[in-house]
């Protein structure tokens, strides 16, 4: 047997990082780690896949930082048809993908010792992890709910029909219980943090200009920074890696980064003023509250983060706002500005969240 083997529709060497990606560089600690990411393909790349750049390393396996990376692409994938009529067809385009899985990917499902399977596309496969590998531990990593981030329909039917054939449910959030079956295998392990990325000194990318910064393109609300900009021309917004989400925003005090390298934003983080989480507030699920990583970095770097009132929760250093309404989000940014508390919320590191969901019995922390 051979280890763990992570499936998801993230590729372990993207620039951009989600809790898979620290989930699996801690399993790579403790032995063989294998990555297969799913669902690239022209059709995905056309729609902007954030992954199209690793085309190039496709369908062969590449070994990163002990990790063997499997990306998976095609000329096609399934896809969310949303009409009941061809539900059918639907059904039957993710039985043809699921059976043209490449013959390195399907050996490694059979010879894991542990499956972790992403919410996503990949719980299509859990009744083929269990046909081909009966012995093997399934792990469900509930990032976020089938239903929120729009899956196909084949794919939360074959999630709830597969269900009793997960070992572990692991719920980052409890908010996030509400889209299981049931709860008998379901655990609260919320997100870690690598403490160790905020001990050095980076060099100070603003000179002395006060900054708030803004990472990444999930439900990214362009509006707020127009409006932040005008309000606060004495204070540079950088937002970083928001993609086609950022086109049209002009002003002289917005300052549009490309996506980059995880370790390059963390200078932009460490010397800003505030930290920004500029989600939409369009049936946006409230378990960000506990899942989102922004927020969660901008806590551990001890600066207060400007966010949507629905994001608050109970943790310190959060100053809330009204997406859309001027004075709330005036009020939000003076306030962070403004703030001068300790920022240190307790948050568990990626060891520990790995220990919890390998042996989630023995912690009292981990029941729902």
């Amino acid at each position: 047997m051979a280890g763990s083997l992570v499936i998801s529709v993230h590729d372990y060497r993207s620039r951009r990082k989600a809790s898979v990606h620290f989930i699996t560089s801690e399993l790579a600690k403790r032995g063989r780690t294998r990555f297969f990411s799913i669902g690239l393909s022209r059709l995905s790349e056309h729609r902007g896949d954030t992954r199209a750049d690793l085309a190039s390393c496709a369908n062969r396996v590449e070994t990163i930082d002990g990790v063997e990376c499997f990306l998976w692409r095609t000329a096609w994938h399934p896809f969310n048809i949303r009409r009941q009529a061809l539900a059918p067809v639907e059904e039957t385009l993710f039985w043809f993908y699921r059976h043209l899985i490449p013959r390195i990917p399907k050996q490694w499902l059979s010879d894991a010792d542990t499956v972790f399977i992403e919410s996503g596309m990949a719980p299509v496969f859990i009744e083929d992890v269990r046909r081909l590998n009966p012995n093997a531990r399934i792990v469900y990593l509930a990032s976020d709910d089938l239903d929120v981030i729009d899956c196909a329909e084949t794919i939360k039917r074959r999630f709830r029909a597969n269900f009793d054939s997960i070992d572990t449910v692991r719920l980052p959030s409890r908010l996030l219980r509400q889209g299981m079956p049931h709860e008998r295998n379901a655990y609260y392990i919320p997100h870690g943090i690598d403490r160790a990325i905020a001990e050095p000194i980076y060099p100070d990318p603003y000179g002395n200009r006060r900054c708030g910064i803004s990472m990444g393109s999930m439900l990214f609300d362009a509006s707020f920074f127009t409006i932040a900009a005008e309000e606060f021309p004495d204070v540079d917004f950088h937002v970083i890696g928001a993609g086609k989400a950022a086109d049209g925003l002009k002003a002289p005090n917005i300052i549009i980064h490309a996506e980059m390298p995880f370790a390059e934003t963390l200078p932009y983080v460490q010397h800003a003023a505030f930290g920004i989480a500029p989600y939409l507030d369009r049936g946006t699920p409230r378990y960000l509250i506990d899942t989102s990583l922004k927020l969660r970095q901008f806590g551990l770097f001890g600066i207060p983060a400007v966010c949507p009132e629905f994001a608050l929760g109970d943790q310190p250093g959060r100053c809330g706002y009204v997406p859309g309404d001027r004075a709330s989000i005036r009020r939000a940014i003076q306030d962070a500005l403004s703030h001068d508390e300790p920022i240190q919320p307790q948050m568990l590191a990626w060891h520990e969240v790995v220990d919890r969901i390998m042996t989630p019995d023995i912690y009292a922390d981990t029941r729902l």
